[in-house]
Order: C-alpha cells, then structure tokens, then sequence
C-alpha cells in the first residue's frame, strides 16, 4: 500500500492553514479579523491562486465538517490538531465532490467567497 503524500512545505502553510481555518469556525467574522487573516496572507509569499488553492484543496477537506455541524467549533483550532488533521487528509490533488473539482470549489464558494472576497480587498 502507498503510503499518503507529504504536504510541501508544512511550516511555511502553517500559518496560512490557520488564518484560513478561521473561515470553518462557527462564528461570524468581523472586518478587523478579516484584515488580520489578509496580513497573515500576505505576508505568506504565496500568491492569490495558491491561496485559494490551498483553501480548496488542504484547509476546506480538513474543517468542512464543522459548517455541516449545528453546534459547530466556534472558539479557535488547536494548532497541532488542525496540522495533524490537514495532513491527515492531504491528497496531493485538487480536492473532488462527486468527482468533480468544479462541484467542490461552488460548496466551498458558497460558504467563504464572501470572506475571501473581503480579505483580498485588504492585501496589498
């Protein structure tokens, strides 16, 4: 049996993941959060298309159960279980629902475009 794929450069997604990871919690985000999330973006080195990408593909696989759940987490992902759980679910390839990249990326859209529109508004 293959073992699972490595994620790439895990300190350098770390905080990404983390700032990322905000947008699955059970709360509502607020502007000055929203900025801070971009700060962290921005200051990743990684572009606006990787970013989504790594939203698609790594942080929304890993966290997408918590906007199913009714009562979901709310206060924050500790941070060596939210690094165990993307590992742990990193496949090396676009995420699929139902075997299309394209069905995935519209759920994820419906939940954080709105955010993730915002926070591209304040990066540089």
């Amino acid at each position: 049996m293959t073992p699972p794929p490595k994620v790439p450069d895990v300190a350098r997604r770390l905080p990404v993941w983390q700032a990322l990871a905000d947008l699955y919690l059970d709360t509502k985000l607020d502007a000055l959060s929203l900025q801070q999330i971009a700060g962290v973006l921005a200051g990743s080195g990684y572009t606006w298309p990787e970013i989504q990408a790594i939203n698609y593909d790594e942080v929304a696989p890993a966290l997408w159960f918590n906007v199913q759940d009714i009562a979901g987490e709310w206060a924050g992902w500790d941070e060596k279980w939210l690094l165990e759980r993307i590992s742990s679910t990193y496949t090396g390839v676009p995420h699929r629902m139902l075997g299309s990249r394209q069905l995935w990326r519209k759920q994820v859209d419906e939940y954080t475009a709105s955010y993730l529109a915002e926070i591209a508004s304040y990066m540089p």
